[in-house]
């Protein structure tokens, strides 16, 4: 028996054909303003509160009476995000609208798992899905020595950089950077920059000297007018003395 809530139609889904229970799902006509080619309107059906255990496979099979599923879109819901297992919602994308209207007017659905298809849960799901995220060694070579070929390659066409007499690094067009290549001219201005550079450094190293120079003269006068004045004190000290006889 089917119902609707807040625009979306109730369809109870099963697991399998010998399950004693159902699961309801909701499900509408998927609209959205912003045009999207991997949900197209008038194609795409919405259902929400998809339990984990579904798949995009087991999804097909449950809404094949409807018609040719082209792709399934299954992704977590808002309410589910805290938890990857958690409940999901799912774009169904119909080859053909009346398919899509077939659909929804669906009184029930295939049972997720079949004998043809069957859905993996407990146990067998955990060990697959462990197995699964096991690296295999030799594969993971495989891709780490073909990337290693593919970098060797791209190295080998580069044209190796020269160096001259003066330890100048000499960059073709196949150097570092394609299409640009050290001229005499950009030496020279090389050249002069560092003699510029080097200059400057000197005239920073004199003028650092001089500046120790004048520090000293003026200690060595500061330390002569103290003791000029040190003379002066002590005769003034003595002419100040009294002399009865």
């Amino acid at each position: 028996m089917t119902s609707e809530l807040l625009g979306f139609k109730v369809l109870p889904l099963q697991f399998s054909s010998d399950s004693t229970s159902s699961h309801d799902i909701f499900l509408k006509e998927h609209s959205i303003r912003k045009k999207d080619e991997n949900k197209p309107p008038g194609q795409t059906l919405f259902v929400i509160n998809i339990p984990p255990i579904a798949t995009e496979d087991s999804l097909k099979t449950a809404f094949s009476p409807a018609g040719k599923i082209t792709r399934v879109i299954l992704d977590v819901s808002e309410e589910g995000l805290a938890n990857k297992d958690g409940f999901r919602r799912a774009f169904i994308v119909f080859s053909k609208r009346e398919s899509l209207l077939k659909a929804l007017r669906l009184k029930q659905l295939d049972p997720l798992s079949t004998t043809e298809k069957p859905v993996k849960t407990g146990i067998k799901k955990w060990m697959e899905e462990y197995n699964s995220s096991i690296v295999d060694i030799e594969k993971l070579q495989e891709q780490v020595d073909d990337c290693m070929r593919k970098f060797e390659s791209e190295e080998n066409n580069k044209k190796e950089d020269t160096v001259d007499d003066e330890g100048w690094t000499l960059v073709t067009k196949g150097g570092r950077k394609s299409g640009l290549s050290r001229k005499e001219s950009v030496k020279t201005k090389l050249d002069e920059k560092i003699a510029k550079s080097s200059k400057n450094k000197e005239l920073k190293n004199f003028y650092t000297f001089q500046i120790r120079e004048s520090k000293m003269e003026n200690i060595a006068k500061l330390r002569k007018n103290f003791e000029e004045a040190k003379k002066k004190v002590n005769l003034m000290k003595e002419a100040r003395k009294f002399k009865p006889y």
